[in-house]
């Protein structure tokens, strides 16, 4: 059998393997692995070996010395199989192989085949050969390249920029057509025969300088490379002590890829620590060129076991599910907190060893997320809210056990980082627009506690009712997370006075008290007057208004035209009805074509981050309201000032407190500036 490599793969090291070993690899049972021997229609009384499995299951290549071949009787040539499952099955069903014919095969040795889709749907096929007069390369084995193209296979040219004057084989080309490992004895190797990859230049089309794989090399040898389609995953043989014997097994994944599915460079971090896939799958004789479907289901393999049909026979089984292939998936899902599950802004952050995994995402205001991790790890997982008042919620994410690409949903609640009393008054305050002590007829309900409305005496402008009881619950935690949820409804009505219906979230309550809760909270209602729609300057606060001026153009000048009240730690609804005055600012900007810009605010009460993003909400919800009456967005301008701007700075009464729970409304005029 001139020129084939035969004789130096599949002498099985017997003797050693048979020997005692240090072994550490795993058992799958036999019924779990599903070891088979693809049978006649593939194998026969020959050699059948090097199979490679195209991601989608479809094809089948191998090399076999049995006849008819394309060169001397005996030699290797490509073969190759197409599966067509029987009828009403998903189990794998090869039909009769054929001769893959000129002008790949040759009269020498033609094996080792790794096939790629094209974007056009054509192949393209690297294999490995021995130089003749009609194809060139050095005189040992040399990696040749065709494609398929028109219906049949172009003449394979060498990769030059790989071969040398060494043994240079077992090519395997990724899915993205990026990196082509293979296995070679040159020199500058660990041991007998290493892996070794190169990366194209997609600019030139050319293989750059080969590297040597590294930490995945031993003093004994590692070949027949197979990258896997997710370009994480590497699959290859080796006859390294502690194995079950002969050629077994491994498998290891790019360490920079696990960590950042968008690395460039697969090998920047070096590979995780190969792992053995055991037995079944490794024998005491050699058991080589593993390739692995798309999904991670299934691997192809070679074996010179002694059950086979011939010298060498190809077989598939079930990959072991530690040593499948990444998958992508999608984890989204809400961030909340009470029993109400009101969305809670924060960050979502995911971490996994012992590789360096981070990926990290937002849940904006509406306290959604979504982000994209890899399978086959335990994440550890901080929710993070990014407003205060929040303790870290932690949780451990197992998805060694997923294996289908999709959307995978997870809620995370938020716990509030404060202490409660046993019990909690709620306190009343009505006041009119100058705020003075009202007494109205006032109905209420705590929801979700009460499902009807209740009548309150109000004296002097105050009324009081019990709003929580910390023994109604097991724990503090349900405790925190029940109060959390409750909202008092209002209702208040009194002659002259505008009907005053308002929903107070004893959230916005919390958020505003700090880590401590009183046995109190106290919200002060205003009930405005008839004349409470009229919105002029107050007297006590001077005019604001910003001016820039350009030379030869104009005066932009920004003129206050009016405000929204809110109630205390409210931004989503106003005090009174301020409707037709919005309408007539929304008709103002669509027609005059000019810019708004809202500026939101707050009270002296609560930290500065959160008034400052509550402000912002307030200004945002003006915005909203303007747009809902036809004024155009994209001339709107919001900004939260948080409790920098207040109209009274020592707001030590309910009055000044609510003129400064406001969003001020300014809009844009020009005035023309004259020329010097």
């Amino acid at each position: 059998m001139k020129n084939s490599i035969f004789s130096f793969i599949a002498i099985a090291t017997i003797a050693s393997a048979l020997s005692a070993q240090a072994s550490n690899y795993p058992i799958t049972p036999n019924e779990v692995a599903g070891v088979t021997n693809l049978g006649p229609g593939v194998n026969t009384s020959e050699s059948e070996y090097t199979p490679f499995i195209t991601p989608d299951e479809r094809f089948l290549f191998f090399q076999s010395n049995r006849s008819p071949s394309a060169g001397p009787e005996g030699d290797f040539d490509l073969w190759y199989s197409m599966n067509k499952p029987k009828p009403g099955s998903t189990e794998p069903n090869f039909e009769l192989s054929a001769n893959v014919g000129l002008p790949i095969n040759s009269e020498n040795l033609d094996g080792h085949p790794s096939l790629r889709r094209l974007p056009t749907g054509e192949y393209e096929m690297y294999f490995c050969s021995f130089s003749s007069p009609t194809r060139q390369g050095p005189k040992l084995t040399n990696i040749y390249y065709t494609i398929w193209k028109g219906g049949k296979w172009a003449n394979p040219v060498p990769v030059s920029e790989i071969n040398t004057d060494f043994h240079d084989r077992m090519p395997s080309i990724s899915q993205d057509g990026k990196y082509l490992f293979f296995s070679s004895d040159r020199l500058g190797g660990h041991g007998g025969d290493d892996i070794w990859y190169s990366e194209r230049d997609t600019a030139t089309g050319k293989w750059g300088e080969p590297v040597n794989a590294g930490s995945i090399n031993t003093a004994a040898s590692e070949v027949t490379p197979a990258i896997h389609a997710d370009g994480i995953t590497l699959y290859f043989s080796s006859n390294q002590a502690g194995g079950v014997g002969g050629y077994d097994i491994y498998f290891t994944q790019s360490l920079a890829k696990l960590a950042d599915e968008n690395e460039t460079n697969m090998a920047a971090k070096g590979w995780a620590q190969p792992l053995n896939l055991g037995k079944p799958f490794n024998s005491e004789f050699d058991d080589e060129y593993p390739t692995v479907i798309a999904t991670g289901e299934r691997v192809y393999f070679t074996s010179n076991r002694p059950e086979g049909i011939g010298a060498f026979d190809v077989y598939r089984a079930i990959v072991p599910e530690f040593a499948r292939p990444t998958k992508h998936l999608s984890f989204q899902g809400r961030t909340f907190a009470g029993t109400r599950k009101r969305a809670i802004p924060a960050k979502v952050k995911f971490s996994a060893d012992p590789v360096e995994y981070r990926a990290e995402t937002t849940a904006e205001k509406n306290g959604e997320y979504k982000i994209g991790v890899v399978n086959q790890r335990i994440y550890t997982v901080d929710v993070e809210a990014t407003v205060p008042g929040y303790l870290v919620t932690k949780d451990t994410l197992d998805t060694k056990k997923l294996y289908q690409n999709g959307d995978i949903t997870r809620d995370y609640e938020l716990h509030r980082d404060i202490k409660i009393p046993k019990k909690i008054d709620f306190v009343m305050h009505f006041v009119d627009g100058d705020g003075k002590a009202v007494n109205p007829k006032v109905k209420y309900r705590i929801n979700p506690k009460s499902k009807k409305l209740s009548t309150l005496k109000i004296k002097q402008g105050r009324a009081q009712v019990q709003l929580f009881d910390a023994a109604e619950y097991t724990n503090e935690a349900d405790a925190v997370s029940a109060l959390d949820g409750l909202i008092v409804e209002v209702t208040a009505r009194k002659k002259d006075f505008p009907n005053l219906n308002q929903k107070t979230e004893i959230s916005g309550l919390l958020d505003a008290a700090g880590k401590e809760v009183g046995e109190t909270l106290e919200v002060t209602y205003v009930m405005g007057t008839k004349s409470a729609e009229v919105k002029t300057e107050p007297q006590d606060e001077p005019k604001e208004e910003i001016e820039v001026v350009k030379p030869q153009k104009a005066a932009r000048t920004l003129k206050f035209l009016g405000r929204i009240y809110f109630a205390t730690d409210v931004h989503d609804k106003m005090v009174g009805d301020d409707t037709a005055f919005l309408k007539r600012v929304a008709k103002k900007v669509k027609h005059e074509k000019t810019t708004l810009i809202i500026y939101g605010h707050g009270d002296s009460r609560g930290t500065s981050p959160y008034n400052a993003h509550l402000s912002k909400l307030r200004a945002e919800f003006v915005k909203k309201k303007l747009v809902e009456f036809g004024a155009p967005a994209k001339r709107i301008v919001v900004k939260g000032l948080g409790k920098r701007r207040r109209r009274y700075n020592n707001d030590n009464t309910e009055f000044k407190k609510q003129k400064n729970r406001r969003a001020d409304i300014f809009i844009y005029v020009r005035t023309p500036v004259a020329k010097e």
